[in-house]
């Protein structure tokens, strides 16, 4: 038994296919097939079931054991080999939201400004499923994020830092622009300027439209939060967004969901329990693990 064949074989229970597996990993099937024997004669038992070649595989109870901890093993191995040949990294890779970097970035660079080491900051911008992936894979140190609902893994440290609420925004000379509080049934009509499906508020104004029984006619997919918020502005549409997105926008009005259709969006900071910062990071890590936002 080695990490290689721990790897083949974790690989075929999850695509379920020799051929899908042998073709991800870049080997040959024969390659999988030979990984499984060895595990199956190691721990003498037949792990994966399959009564043909075009038959489901179905894993017996070793089978399921082994892959259970196996991954957890890979991803340690992972862990450790990245720590290893990162011990004499200076630089913290921060991947941010890019609602949650407009938020707390000012803060945590005037943090590490304060304590003399802002130079270690190694920011990137994404979408919040892909800063956590990021995480995920190794290729960052922290992420910052948000979800509709919070989440929660027991590989990471995960905090959350803020709860803001998902409001509907029109233009000064909407005809709404004197409603304070709406029914998502009553936005059917209305025509959308919204971020691409991949996005959380796209996502939640998906949901909101079933909970009105409608699909939003997006008339305009804008490509940052800010042209979202200036067409928007320009009454070219309303869209939905994070409360905390608009708090110092006098541009624009907003109108809260009724209390039983109310979304939220959570702002959480999330690290691999399994990274161990060496010596030059440990004064930044520390920062963020405490890190809070002013109230103001």
């Amino acid at each position: 038994m080695n990490e290689r064949d721990l790897i083949y074989f974790c690989k075929l229970v999850e695509l379920e296919s020799y051929t899908s597996a042998a073709k991800e990993l870049d080997v040959t099937q024969p390659t999988i097939s030979s990984a499984v024997r060895k595990l199956a004669q190691h721990y003498q038992d037949p792990l994966i079931i399959q009564k043909n070649k075009k038959s489901k595989i179905t894993l017996t109870s070793a089978g399921q054991m082994l892959y259970d901890k196996s991954k957890k093993l890979l991803s340690e191995i992972a862990s450790l080999d990245h720590d290893v040949r990162h011990a004499n990294d200076r630089k913290i890779r921060i991947s941010f939201s890019g609602v949650a970097g407009s938020i707390y970035m000012p803060e945590i660079i005037e943090k590490f400004y304060n304590a003399g080491i802002s130079d270690m900051l190694d920011p990137k911008f994404e979408r919040s499923t892909a800063a956590f992936s990021d995480l995920e894979r190794g290729d960052s140190d922290i992420a910052i994020y948000s979800w509709i609902v919070p989440f929660n893994d027991p590989n990471y440290f995960i905090r959350t830092l803020d709860k803001t609420e998902l409001v509907i925004i029109t233009g000064l000379k909407h005809p709404w622009a004197d409603k304070n509080e709406i029914k998502a049934r009553e936005l059917r009509n209305e025509k959308f300027i919204a971020r691409k499906s991949t996005y959380l508020t796209r996502e939640s104004l998906d949901r909101i439209g079933e909970f009105g029984d409608f699909t939003p006619n997006i008339i305009y997919i804008a490509q940052t939060m800010q042209l979202l918020i200036d067409l928007v502005e320009r009454n070219m549409g309303i869209a939905l967004v994070m409360e905390s997105s608009i708090k110092h926008n006098d541009l624009v009005h907003v109108i809260h969901l009724t209390a039983e259709q109310k979304l939220w969006a959570y702002m959480q900071i999330a690290m691999r329990k399994s990274f161990m910062p060496n010596k030059h990071q440990a004064k930044g890590i520390e920062i963020l693990r405490n890190f809070h936002r002013k109230k103001h």
